[in-house]
């Protein structure tokens, strides 16, 4: 199921990238993003999640503070997330446009060392001799834009990260996944991987499958209603990519798998027309339900499909798959795409998210054949970035390890989580005000096979004292607080997503 040449290049001038789209220019006076948001950093440490890096990225030792460091617990945590936001005075309106910035912490009897380096994608290497952003983005158009060839044009490789045999890969949405030395964090270019598929989106959740670690993972093609399916071996090798129609154009972040089933959930914020900023591409239509579809591994062109009701999604926990064809998976649903197109806005003028009922809830979802969707909602608090024990990947399972805050809280989450998808059963720790967390990662404790036995690990921003710090807790233990954390002795932008190179 290869795609063909034709397709190939449809499917890679189709993103966010089409050649010829008008675009408003800016008069050159003061830019109001970037006043507002220097003018909010002035009072308000929370913003220094969205400071831009130091082109030179960072190189320090992280300072313990308190426990001791668990057997085991030997590795480098790398985490991807958006770096640059601003150049000549002039800011990104979004919060997913910033160029790509790598951070590992690398943990070891001799202490963390922390490392941060741009990914130097064809986008970061232009601009940056230039002097100011030359290109459009995800959802920004800044002064004087040039034209784009191809989506690697605006790949800023800043949404997540993956291990890929020895080669480390920065991925983003919309093109090629970026190649690094994990060791040093220096960029090899764009990962070819042959057949004419240079520039085909590369999405950023890849799924890998427990024991035989096989990676799935997909690109989207929203204008055209398609996806296409990547399979590759634990090595790197292309096994399959094939081309997909009929899959809604609706702004699709991730995926889970079962051992059968790849599974999507389409949301309602869905493709309307080509217009730059790419996201404004895309509305929420209350009136369009949200689908979800199982295609079967085996045979891409058989599908299951099932209508919800209309909302939208981040990230899913995990997913599995009962004898009978039913396919539970959890995730973070929210009632509409208001942080995509309004709270992602908001924080690169250095705005707390504005507090709405449309925030993202931990859910359980239950499809069954030939019947309506079960919706299960946990909690009313909010939730996000649901992590599974990943030798659990596609199977049935109990647990899941989340942030989460309460609805008055309008900057970002405190807390870290985890519920038993079975009992309802909670376990949580809360930093309390000031300390605002990141995404957890979790981590398996070497040797062991019980479902969440290890650690979770994630790093988080101090405001009082304006520092970046990683933590450590027994993974079935939360409420019992960090086994050990450490600081940094300065503040490190905010991350979307990481993974685990154990030493």
């Amino acid at each position: 199921m290869s795609p063909n040449r034709r397709d190939t290049l449809k499917l890679m001038m189709a993103g966010p990238c089409m050649a010829g789209v008008s675009s408003p220019l800016f008069a050159q006076s003061i830019d109001p993003v970037y006043a507002a948001y220097e003018a909010a950093s002035a009072h308000d440490p929370w913003t220094l999640i969205t400071r831009d890096a130091p082109a030179e990225g960072f190189d320090s030792a992280a300072r313990r503070l308190h426990g001791s460091l668990p057997d085991g617990l030997r590795g480098t945590l790398f985490r991807n997330g958006p770096g640059r936001f601003s150049r000549q005075e002039w800011r990104y309106r979004h919060w997913f446009d910033g160029d790509g910035f790598i951070q590992s912490w690398t943990i070891g009897d001799e202490g963390v060392r922390h490392r941060g380096r741009f990914v130097q994608t064809d986008k970061w290497r232009n601009e940056e001799a230039a002097g100011r952003f030359l290109v459009p983005a995800l959802g920004s158009v800044p002064p004087n834009p040039g034209g784009l060839t191809g989506p690697d044009d605006m790949n800023v490789a800043n949404t997540s990260v993956m291990m890929l045999g020895d080669e480390l890969l920065a991925l983003w949405e919309g093109g090629s996944a970026w190649s690094l030395d994990p060791d040093t964090l220096a960029s090899n270019g764009a990962r070819r991987w042959g057949q004419g598929l240079d520039g085909v989106p590369f999405s950023a959740h890849p799924k890998r499958e427990p024991g035989i670690g096989i990676v799935w993972n997909f690109g989207q093609d929203a204008m055209n209603d398609r996806i296409i399916l990547w399979k590759i071996s634990p090595e790197g090798e292309l096994l399959q990519a094939g081309l997909v129609p009929g899959i809604p154009g609706g702004m699709i972040h991730d995926f889970v798998i079962t051992e059968r089933s790849l599974v999507f959930l389409v949301g309602s914020f869905r493709f309307d027309q080509m217009r730059l900023p790419f996201i404004d591409s895309f509305s929420f239509r209350p009136d369009v339900p949200m689908i979800a579809i199982a295609i079967d591994k085996n045979d891409w062109t058989q599908k299951r499909v099932w209508e919800m009701e209309p909302g939208f999604l981040f990230h899913f926990g995990g997913a599995w798959e009962d004898a009978d064809g039913t396919i539970r998976l959890d995730a973070a649903l929210s009632q509409d795409a208001r942080f995509a197109d309004g709270g992602a806005y908001a924080v690169m003028r250095g705005e707390p998210v504005a507090e709405s009922d449309s925030q993202t809830r931990h859910s359980l979802v239950t499809l069954r054949n030939g019947r309506a969707p079960d919706v299960q909602v946990f909690s009313t608090d909010f939730a996000e970035f649901p992590q599974v024990d990943m030798r659990f990947t596609g199977r049935q399972r109990n647990r899941t390890w989340t942030i989460a805050w309460r609805p008055e809280q309008i900057r970002s989450a405190t807390r870290i989580e985890s519920r038993d998808l079975h009992t309802g059963q909670l376990d949580s720790f809360d930093h309390g005000d000031g300390i605002y967390v990141e995404e957890p990662l979790f981590i398996p404790a070497p040797d062991s096979r019980n479902e969440g036995e290890g650690w979770i690990i994630h790093t988080a921003l101090n405001t009082h004292e304006r520092r970046t710090e990683l933590h450590a807790f027994n993974a079935l233990k939360l409420s019992d607080g960090p086994v050990v954390s450490w600081q940094l002795d300065h503040a490190a932008p905010f991350g979307f997503h990481g993974c685990w190179r154990q030493a």
